[in-house]
Parts: C-alpha cells; sequence; structure tokens
C-alpha cells in the first residue's frame, strides 16, 4: 500500500486547497505523536496513511489499516483543531477511498459521526456478531478508551466499483 500513486486530490475552500498525499516515512513520528494527542492508536510502517495540507501546512491525516485479506479498517481521521470545518476530513476520506484496494472497508468512528460516514457509503453491518477479528477487538478496545461511544459501520464496493 506505501506505494500507491499520489494524485489530484483537492477540494475548494475559499481561496485556500486542501491537497492530500501519502505519508512520507520520515513524517511517521508526526502522525503518531498526533495520534497520540487523542488517545488513537499508532500507525505502523504497514498501514496506508494520508496527510492533509492547507497552504503547505499539515492539517489531517487518515489511514487504511489491513485487518484481513479483502479488508481494512478506515480510521484515525483526524483534523487539527484549527482547521476543522474546511472539509479537510472529507478530502482525506475520500484520498483514501479512492485509493483502497480493499473491497470491505470497516470504520470504527465515534456515534456522533456516523452521519459524515454514511454520506461516503458506509453503514451499519449486517450482522454486527460476525465481525473480523481485529475490528471487533478495535471496538472492544474503543470501550476501554473513550468515554464517547463508538459504531461500527461497513463500507463493501459492488461490482464494477474503482
Amino acid at each position: 500500500m506505501g506505494g500507491a500513486a499520489v494524485g489530484g486530490s483537492a477540494k475548494q475552500w475559499s481561496t485556500r486547497v486542501v491537497k492530500v498525499r501519502t505519508l512520507r516515512p520520515a513524517e511517521r513520528a508526526w502522525a503518531n505523536g498526533c495520534y497520540a494527542e487523542v488517545s488513537f492508536k499508532p500507525s505502523g510502517p504497514q498501514d496506508f496513511v494520508a496527510v492533509a495540507e492547507l497552504e503547505a501546512q499539515r492539517v489531517g491525516l487518515g489511514r487504511l489499516v489491513r485487518v484481513a485479506d479483502a479488508v481494512a479498517e478506515l480510521g484515525g481521521i483526524y483534523v487539527m483543531p484549527g482547521y476543522r470545518g474546511r472539509q479537510v476530513a472529507r478530502a482525506v476520506v475520500s484520498f483514501l477511498l479512492a485509493r483502497s484496494p480493499y473491497p470491505t472497508l470497516y470504520c470504527i468512528p465515534f456515534a456522533h459521526l456516523d452521519a459524515f460516514y454514511r454520506s461516503f457509503g458506509f453503514a451499519p453491518p449486517p450482522d454486527a456478531s460476525h465481525l473480523p477479528a481485529a475490528v471487533a477487538d478495535k471496538v472492544s478496545w474503543c470501550a476501554t478508551q473513550y468515554v464517547e461511544p463508538v459504531s461500527v459501520l461497513v463500507r463493501r464496493k459492488a461490482d464494477g466499483d474503482g
């Protein structure tokens, strides 16, 4: 995944453009520092991590974490406080979805963010009692880490989807 091509993914915000690119290996410590600040699990070198920039400043990030064959978790979507409300998260998620080779993606958002992820085609899984082990473990971990509840959503590519 780390060798994925970076395209021209950008969203207009006023006169500013949110640019999203692949995390450089030398930036992993920065990304994990951001995640530590909000009690997210760190990213490993096997994860595909995206970085959002606005006016040459790193302002957000997100990742795809493989959990099983043909299955990954889209997560770690984080936008720096001063840049929220500027479509940064939407640009990061769009970038990750466009580059995902996985036909099935799970997402474990804080419950108040469900509508945001549903706007990308995520929905509750048909049978939440049969989640991949890594997803079920992450949901359990979240319950011990956060006061705010999380939900589980899934998105499956239909035949012919890109």
